[in-house]
This record gives C-alpha cells, structure tokens and sequence, in this order.
C-alpha cells in the first residue's frame, strides 16, 4: 500500500496545474503538454506492453526509445523478457490509471542512483498490473519518451522490474559511467 501511495503522491505532483514550480522549470514541458501528446505517449505505452502479451519481444524492443537500447541487444533484450514471463507468468490484465506529463525531475530515480535524461518530453502513468504467478495485483509506473517526434517506452517498473531495477534513459554522465563493453547490434 506504501508503494501505491507513493506513485499516486508522484503522478499527481507531477502534473502540470499541480504546481506552480513544475510550469517556471520548463516552460515548454510539462506545462506545454497538449491532450494529443499526452494520448499518443499512453498509446505507445499500450503498444508496447501488447507486444510483451504477445511475446513479440523484438516488436516490443523496436518500441522503446533509441537510448536505453544502448544497453540491450536484441538477445539480452529477449532473454530479459522472457525470464520476465518466466519468473511472473503472463500479464494478464493491466489498466493504466493515473497519468501526467512530466519532467525529469519529477521522475523517481532508481534503486542505483540513475535518473531520467533532462531535456526529454515524459509521461508517466500508474498502472494496476494482474500476473499470472506474481501476487498480489500491484500498482507499477511506465513511462513514455519522446525521441525524434516519436513515443516511445521510456522506462518505470512495468512488468515487474525484468531489469533489474528501475528501468530509465540515463543521463549522459551515467552513460559515460556504464558505456558498454560490447557492441550492440540493431
């Protein structure tokens, strides 16, 4: 319950008539945010965990923004998918449920210490998520981004964390910090 109270508590300050502060920080976004963005960025959030229902995991990794797959070719992508699946069982049920335009700042940081890139378009929404094996039915966050006019997945603690942690799109001193080992390959 503390969980749930949280990312409700989040959400609703992230909204843009929630407080003055969040419309001087950025006068273009959240503030600026308009109906069509904030459906199409649910849109893409309900394509995204469609294509985890289906077991489309490439369809699904074509759907989440350029810079977190900096960190996850294609197989690591599956196989973390898939151990998703493994370790919940299916999605059985979802229903997003409150939602915001948001900035970085008002994105929690993960369990490491990483938080969202600044200067991009976020929506984030609370979602009740059902799983066949993990119980209870619990409140998780998605997030989407906006990269090249485009939304995309951009991270939050849908499907039960399959990464790790809280999945975000670094900021570029992370990036710096993490580069990867290892080519990765579109």
């Amino acid at each position: 319950m503390l969980r749930r109270d949280f990312l409700t508590a989040l959400v609703f300050a992230a909204t843009p008539w929630a407080s003055d502060a969040l419309a001087k920080e950025d006068d273009a976004w959240p503030s600026g945010a308009t109906e069509a963005d904030i459906e199409n960025a649910l849109q893409a959030m309900k394509a995204w965990i469609a294509a985890y229902q289906a077991g489309d995991y490439l369809a699904q990794r074509r759907m989440t923004d350029p810079r977190m797959l900096k960190w996850f070719d294609r197989d690591r992508w599956r196989d973390k998918m898939k151990r998703a699946r493994r370790r919940d069982g299916a999605l059985l049920s979802y229903e997003i449920g409150a939602y915001s335009a948001a900035s970085s700042a008002d994105l929690p940081c993960t369990e490491m210490g990483h938080c969202f890139r600044e200067g991009v378009d976020y929506v984030i929404a609370l979602v009740e998520t059902r799983y066949e094996i993990a119980t209870p039915a619990q409140p998780e966050f998605i997030v989407a981004a906006r990269s090249d006019g485009v939304w995309r997945f951009g991270g939050g603690t849908i499907l039960n964390r399959p990464f790790g942690e809280t999945a975000v799109i670094l900021t570029v001193q992370d990036e710096r910090r993490y580069k990867p080992s290892y080519t990765i390959v579109r």
